[in-house]
């Protein structure tokens, strides 16, 4: 019975263990799926008789390992998945008792479909649901009411959009519209929180975005800029830079109007001149005789030339007007602050089996400087606008250790588990047949039924010693001198023998 126990167990052992390492390993087709993609997956995997298997939430499926990227190719050529809800295909099925008003309202369940596919497929996105409200068009423009549209978003966990790819969505919906503006767009989250507010009463908040959003963008890159530089000076992981930038988002405009005494100019100058000649009067008796000649003249009077000058000069003193419009968001100071790690270096010789501990080295005032002085060049510091910068030498907690890389384990390796998959496999069998198979095979051996003894005269002739009488030899004793010598030669087969016998009996 105890055998047979163990031999039982044995192959219900050996039969899982073939169970498992020949398991069919399924891996994610597509995951957080919609009830309808879901159910279209579904339905093309049953015509193709592809095994699968669905996820306990419902949107995902799951199929063969070596099929995962066969299937999604196959499926992307025919449209599948689709993201959720109806798009343009609604139109695909022909209906030609369709009303104009069921027609309106499947172009719009269309258009909202597509746009929701469109934003789910933004990074950070894991659903969208898109509403529109399009009104009928009238013949008289102040009695149109604009088209309106409301978005919700669900992020993924840890995910959020920032508001430039909020206005990116809102432009987008705004743009797919006929006559849509982007302050009729409302977005939200899965949470309720207003992302983006239609209307011009959200122009300062949405101002104010965009500076902090314009401050975090210049503080990053000028991080990335010193950071890359100090991995090729100490190396990797062996600084933290962080930064911090002041700007002026002030708008302002100056009108300059400046005159200077000092300087005169000319504004005017005019001049006018006049000169006269010498001229003789007339004399005598007026009349018809003296014109005639008839009367001689009378002497006449002479009178002498003349000149006169009029010069006028107009000055007016220097003056300077200038408009002067600032630039927005100008940087007004800068705060960089630099952590440094020391140097480590193993000691000579560390015992078998145990890994050397770091010794820290602080680095020299002179190799401060030096990091001091990259570092001002790489940002443009300037000391008038009140710049600061600190560089800081100080030991980091996570690296107490010096020659350790954390790596991958070599036994994680697919290569690795299919082997072992396989060893384990011979190992069962082996097993089966030393410790079970062969053990049984033994014990049937030894313990085969004896046989009816004979007895026979111990014959006498010539050639033999007479006996003075036949003595009967049994066959049993002859077994028992023959299990004597076995057990001289293998003392522990018998001992094992004996003690199943005794199990038994009990």
């Amino acid at each position: 019975m105890l055998i047979a126990t163990i031999a039982f167990l044995s192959a219900i052992a050996f039969a899982i263990l073939i169970f498992v390492a020949n398991r069919t390993d399924y891996r994610p087709l597509f995951t957080n799926l919609t009830a309808e993609d879901a159910g279209e997956i579904v339905k093309k995997l049953k015509d193709g008789k592809t095994p699968y298997q669905i996820t306990a939430d419902g949107k995902g499926v799951l199929v063969p390992a070596d099929k995962v990227y066969e299937l999604r190719l196959t499926l992307a050529s025919e449209g599948i998945p689709q993201g959720g809800g109806v798009g343009f295909e609604i139109f695909d099925r022909k209906n030609f008792g369709m009303t104009e008003f069921v027609q309106k309202l499947n172009y719009q369940r269309a258009l909202q479909g597509e746009l929701s596919r469109t934003i789910a497929q933004l990074s950070g996105v894991e659903q969208a649901r898109v509403h529109l409200v399009i009104p009928e068009k009238s013949l008289f423009r102040d009695n149109e009411k604009p088209a309106t549209a409301s978005i919700v978003l669900k992020m993924k966990s840890g995910k959020a959009l920032r508001e430039s790819e909020v206005q990116g969505v809102v432009h987008l919906v705004a743009a797919s519209i006929e006559g849509m503006d982007p302050e009729h767009v409302t977005v939200l989250d899965s949470r309720g929180k207003i992302l983006s507010k239609g209307g011009s009463s959200d122009s300062t908040s949405r101002m104010t975005t965009a500076m902090q959003e314009t401050q975090r963008v210049y503080e990053k890159n000028v991080e990335e800029r010193i950071q890359s530089l100090l991995d090729r000076v100490v190396g990797g992981g062996k600084s933290v830079v962080r930064v911090t930038a002041g700007f002026d988002f002030k708008q302002v405009e100056r009108v300059e109007e400046k005159f200077d005494p000092e300087t005169i100019a000319v504004r005017s100058e005019q001049r006018s001149e006049e000169k006269g000649a010498s001229t003789s009067s007339a004399s005598g008796v007026p009349g018809v005789q003296t014109n005639l000649g008839r009367t001689p003249p009378a002497g006449g009077a002479t009178t002498g030339g003349g000149s006169k000058t009029d010069e006028t000069l107009n000055y007016e003193i220097s003056h300077s007007t200038a408009k002067i419009i600032e630039p927005v968001g100008a940087l007004t100071k800068l705060s960089v602050a630099v952590l440094v790690d020391g140097k480590y270096e193993a000691p000579a010789a560390a015992k078998e089996g145990q890994i050397a501990k770091a010794k820290y080295t602080a680095r020299s005032p002179e190799e401060l400087q030096k990091l001091e002085t990259l570092v001002k060049s790489a940002v443009g510091f300037n000391t008038d606008r009140g710049d600061q910068l600190s560089v800081q030498n100080i030991p980091f907690q996570d690296t107490d250790e010096a020659g350790v890389t954390e790596k991958a384990a070599w036994w994680t390796n697919p290569f690795f588990l299919q082997l072992a998959k396989n060893l384990m496999i011979g190992i069962g069998f082996l097993t089966l047949i030393l410790f079970v198979i062969r053990p049984l095979l033994t014990s049937l051996r030894i313990m085969k039924p004896a046989e009816p003894e004979e007895t026979f005269s111990t014959p006498t002739g010539e050639g033999f010693v007479a006996a003075p009488e036949n003595v009967p030899i049994s066959r049993s004793k002859m077994d028992q001198e023959i299990l004597i010598a076995q057990a001289k030669k293998d003392p522990a087969m018998v001992a094992q023998i004996l003690q199943n016998w005794v199990a038994a009996d009990k």
